[in-house]
């Protein structure tokens, strides 16, 4: 085959290279934080989880849940382990659930950690070792996900 033949198969292959399509990343319609009243925890003392959803949109939402879990903290160590709660599996009633958040409002949950393997004050499970945790949180609803990035919580 001659080079001007090569070439001319070349250019009608290129022609015909099939794209994959690349679906954007949803936009996150309602974002989603997560704070701590307390990111240093000594023994004996807890913190307050808060997630925290505002409605940016210009008009009323209603999220659908499959179960009675709805705003889902996870606590990690530094290497990426969920200690919190223990196996990194939360026991939801198989209930469904909803709720709605008005225009430029919020909804908030909140969760009492005292850095134990499980949420509740301190004493009320096995502490998680000394060190730096990340708490994050997700919310699944029917055709949404809200994640509200990690924030650090020293235990001492």
């Amino acid at each position: 085959m001659s080079r001007l033949a090569k070439l001319l198969v070349l250019l009608a292959c290129a022609a015909c290279v099939e794209e994959a399509t690349i679906e954007p990343f949803p936009e996150q319609l309602i974002p989603a934080t997560i704070t701590a009243s307390d990111a240093d925890l000594a023994p004996g003392e807890s913190t307050t989880l808060t997630v925290t959803l505002t409605n940016t949109l210009d008009q009323q939402v209603r999220l659908d849940f499959p179960s009675q879990c709805q705003a889902l903290i996870f606590i990690r160590n530094a290497s990426g382990r969920v200690m919190t709660p223990e196996n990194g599996t939360y026991e939801c009633a198989s209930v469904p659930s909803s709720f709605a958040i008005d225009v430029g409002k919020t909804k908030t949950f909140e969760n009492q950690w005292g850095g134990g393997v499980e949420f509740g004050p301190p004493g009320s499970s096995l502490r998680v070792p000394p060190g730096t945790y990340y708490a994050s949180a997700e919310l699944r609803a029917s055709g949404y996900l809200a994640l509200a990035f990690p924030i650090t919580i020293v235990v001492r």
